[in-house]
């Protein structure tokens, strides 16, 4: 009688319990169970270990026993096929390998917070686990050393390493790295053994607009360089990755305009941000102009700021139960509830996608001007009533009174 998951799982006796295909579990006396298959090469019975169960399951045992003992009936040794995948394995292409040559081959086409997903979601979930492992012998159990981890603590995530296991493992087959069915495939195989119920998404906590201005004026009593990239995304709208990674050379002095690259953006399109005098001034008191090409970078100049800055000055600093995000939530909820801009003008300030395609390959232009009096609004809710200034650490009295965040200033050169 063959064995069942469930009948596997009741066992409480050990012994030796048998299977087909010359497999059987191995049973003992402290319960711990293994897998063994027994075949003859050369007129010489063999039995030879799978490894232990549930590590190994039924259905993987079953192949694998299968698989051998019909090698063996072809006069191929098991055992020195099983050493030769083996030495293969150790010359062959690595996950690790053949996932970031798919990052370098793809770059070039995603936007910078795209790539650094991607980089990131190898580093901490993947590479650790099966960086090394050679791509050819991953397989369905390898795929879940990765995802079972996190696919109930983190399922979004989780949901994103798979696909891109898939991805990766896709193109090692294209470059001949590995042959067979995708073992990271959802449809018809992952899905029968991971649940496919996510959790809805929860927006992201943002500050009330009219928690803003007090905020803003707790902000500019902040002397440091990611206060003044903070008030830089909040006056301008704009994504935390596109304010870290901002560069002098994107800012138009002489028509006070911010242009970042596609690659630097979420949808991969050019975006212009008409700068108010407020954002200007915080511009001028980065002090970072002419020591490097960033206009916020770290300490040393050298590099972008660490990627959790913002959040540490925000939420652990500054005590808010809010995300950076969110202020991309508490500009669009002011200009809904406080303004009749409209709301293609209002998606547009944000980079959002407007309209259909017929719709967006008709319509060329940015609305920058028309955007320019928004911008302007917006700062002057956000700054003009910080009133009194707040000094920073080391400033005089005297000298925040005349803090330039609270006065127009004209474009530098």
């Amino acid at each position: 009688m063959s064995l069942t998951q469930k009948v596997i799982q009741n066992i409480t006796t050990p012994g030796k319990y048998q299977d087909k295909y010359g497999l059987a579990l191995r049973v003992s006396p402290k319960l711990s169970k293994a897998w063994i298959v027994r075949y003859t090469f050369n007129g010489e019975r063999r039995d030879d270990g799978l490894g232990k169960f549930p590590d190994v399951s039924l259905a993987e045992a079953r192949e694998t026993a299968m698989a051998m003992r019909l090698s063996a009936s072809k006069g191929i040794d098991p055992r020195a096929e099983k050493e030769r995948l083996k030495e293969v394995a150790k010359s062959a292409a690595t996950f690790e390998d053949d996932a970031n040559e798919f990052i370098s081959r793809h770059r070039h086409g995603w936007s910078q917070a795209h790539t650094h997903q991607w980089e990131a979601s190898m580093r901490d979930h993947v590479f650790p686990i099966i960086g090394k492992k050679a791509v050819c012998v991953i397989d369905t159990k390898t795929v879940l050393t990765v995802l079972d981890p996190i696919w109930r603590e983190k399922p979004e995530t989780a949901r994103r390493v798979r696909n891109r296991l898939e991805r990766v493992l896709d193109y090692s087959k294209t470059l001949g790295h590995r042959d067979g069915d995708n073992p990271a495939r959802w449809r018809g195989h992952i899905q029968n053994l991971l649940s496919n119920v996510l959790p809805t998404p929860v927006p992201l906590e943002s500050m009330s607009y009219q928690a803003l201005p007090g905020f803003m004026r707790r902000l500019e009593a902040e002397d440091s360089r990611a206060a003044r990239c903070l008030q830089f995304l909040i006056l301008t709208g704009c994504r935390s990755s596109e304010a870290m990674g901002a560069r002098w050379d994107e800012i138009d002095w002489e028509h006070s305009v911010w242009r970042i690259p596609a690659a630097r953006m979420k949808g991969n399109e050019d975006h212009e941000i008409p700068l108010s005098q407020a954002a200007l001034t915080v511009l001028k008191e980065t002090g970072t102009r002419g020591r490097s090409e960033l206009i916020f970078p770290n300490k040393a100049c050298t590099a972008e700021m660490a990627n959790n800055s913002l959040r540490r000055l925000l939420v652990d600093k500054m005590g808010e139960n809010c995300t950076v995000h969110g202020f991309r939530a508490t500009f669009r909820t002011w200009l809904q509830e406080k303004t009749d801009f409209s709301n293609e003008l209002c998606e547009t300030a944000l980079a959002h996608v407007v309209g259909n395609l017929t719709q967006r390959a008709y319509t060329r232009g940015t609305q920058l001007e028309k955007r320019r009096p928004m911008m302007e609004k917006w700062a002057r809710f956000a700054v003009e009533r910080m009133q009194p200034p707040v000094p920073r650490q080391g400033m005089s009295p005297v000298l925040a009174a005349r803090s330039p965040i609270l006065k127009p200033l004209q474009p530098f050169t």
